[in-house]
């Protein structure tokens, strides 16, 4: 669902676990192109409903796949992510939930994060599920959390509670439930003036290595 509040556009996954499969991308990139396509001052929050920001991707769907079938919608999925991190406007997740593996990599391709501070866990066990990240989304991991946590997150498969995310820099805030989409959207604009053209091109430009692995 997708909503508008004056500059900010607020996108909820309120699919359940939010699971990431090809619907799923196709409808996030179709939020994408309604809000580039969108004049004036624009800005991006992307949060969950109720348990839930994403459980990543969907197990069921991935089992049925071949080995080939799987690294082509792992290519789409990068490609999404692509576009998330190049975005021409501000983005900022705000972590309701649960937001574990390609969903904490959705979370990880925004601008800010915020996360609930008392329930929900952030998690990257691609280790403990067999499903190794690809090159882009291991750029994205190093470039967007600070070592020695990112290579804890990667390696452990640890899950975080919104404090202990804050405090290793993989969220910019954790806050009480209540506050977490107004949190994110004070957030959102605050930063949306921001000329799309310029910041469009200082994020390619910041994140190059990342994009390019990523789209590759």
């Amino acid at each position: 669902m997708l909503e508008k509040r004056e500059s900010v556009f607020i996108a909820t996954l309120d699919r359940g676990e939010n699971v990431i499969d090809p619907p799923f991308v196709e409808r996030f990139g179709a939020v994408l192109d309604e809000i580039e396509a969108a004049s004036g001052p624009r800005t991006l929050v992307t949060t969950g409903s109720g348990r839930f920001f994403s459980t990543g991707l969907s197990l069921r769907y991935v089992e049925t796949l071949d080995a080939d079938a799987l690294q082509m919608f792992l290519t789409t999925v990068d490609h999404l992510l692509a576009r998330l991190v190049s975005a021409p406007f501000v983005t900022v997740a705000a972590i309701n939930g649960h937001c574990i593996a390609t969903g904490a990599l959705l979370a990880l391709a925004h601008d800010y994060r915020v996360m609930r501070a008392d329930r929900g866990f952030f998690a990257l066990p691609s280790v403990d599920v067999g499903i190794p990240f690809t090159h882009g989304m291991t750029a994205l991991i190093s470039r967007k959390v600070p070592p020695p946590w990112s290579d804890d997150l990667a390696i452990s498969g640890d899950r975080f509670g919104g404090r202990e995310a804050s405090s290793r820099h993989v969220v910019h805030r954790a806050v009480p439930e209540d506050a977490v989409v107004p949190m994110a959207v004070e957030i959102a604009v605050r930063h949306s003036g921001k000329d799309a053209e310029t910041l469009g091109t200082i994020k390619q430009r910041l994140y190059h290595d990342v994009l390019t692995a990523l789209q590759s």
